[in-house]
């Protein structure tokens, strides 16, 4: 394993840990109600329709989004709703390995943008060409114990697009995926509730131990919109403004 990098089921939150969750607009207060862990292992890389990838070698598959094998309707890595059927605001955090290591894979967050890891001055990442620039291989993310290399949160309507290039020269691989999450149900701290702003305050000043995640993946930051907000019943605010509330 590489200096920094560590695996994903070392940094799943249990429940009542404390957390901010960054998107774009700034940051949401929370605290880990409930979690589910969910592994799909082995995820066969399949299209919309079902079938299996199959790449030629030193070729390039188009974007997919991960649909369950059986049932091509559902996306794996997807929350429908704002809140959970219980009504809590919910999210996915985890990761994903691979195998073979001829596989590299190229996520794109969300379905149809940026790939992740790319480094700031250069072109954007071509992986049609097989740019070895953001991508996923078994290396750093390897099938059986998924790395942080690539910590996805997903929070809710939002889809990952996922596409693959074979390095092998001389056959071709069928790309298969180790998907290992947890879901959090959250209590969501309110910075216009007098009884959440100490606690807000404290999480943001370090004052308590607490998890910080980012709402997509690397330096991609997801906006949070003013649906979510308003089902969320919550206002991102910055670190700034959330450490000095009394």
């Amino acid at each position: 394993m590489e200096a920094g990098i560590r695996p994903i089921r070392e940094k799943f939150l249990l429940p009542n840990y404390l957390g901010a969750l960054e998107f774009k607009e700034g940051f949401v207060f929370f605290r880990v109600i409930r979690r589910g862990v969910c592994r799909y292992k082995p995820y066969p890389a399949i299209d919309e329709n079902g079938n299996i990838i199959d790449v030629s070698p030193q070729s390039y598959e188009v974007e997919h989004t991960l649909r369950d094998p059986r049932n091509t309707d559902k996306d794996v890595l997807y929350l429908e709703t704002g809140v959970s059927e219980d009504g809590y605001p919910w999210i996915l955090h985890g990761s994903i390995g691979i195998k073979p290591q001829f596989i590299n894979m190229y996520l794109r967050v969300p379905h149809g943008k940026a790939i992740p890891g790319n480094f700031p001055n250069l072109d954007p990442v071509r992986p049609a060409s097989g740019d070895p620039i953001g991508y996923i291989s078994s290396e750093v993310s390897p099938y059986g114990d998924p790395t942080d290399y690539a910590e996805l949160v997903i929070p809710p309507r939002v889809h990952i697009g996922v596409e693959y290039y074979n390095c092998d020269t001389e056959r071709s691989h069928q790309p298969v995926l180790d998907l290992y999450f947890c879901v959090y149900k959250m209590q969501i701290f309110n910075p216009d509730r007098d009884k959440d702003r100490k606690i807000i305050s404290d999480i943001a000043a370090r004052r308590v131990p607490a998890a910080f995640l980012t709402a997509g993946c690397g330096d991609i930051v997801l906006e949070m919109g003013r649906i979510l907000q308003n089902e969320w019943n919550v206002r991102p605010i910055s670190l700034d403004e959330a450490a000095e509330l009394r």
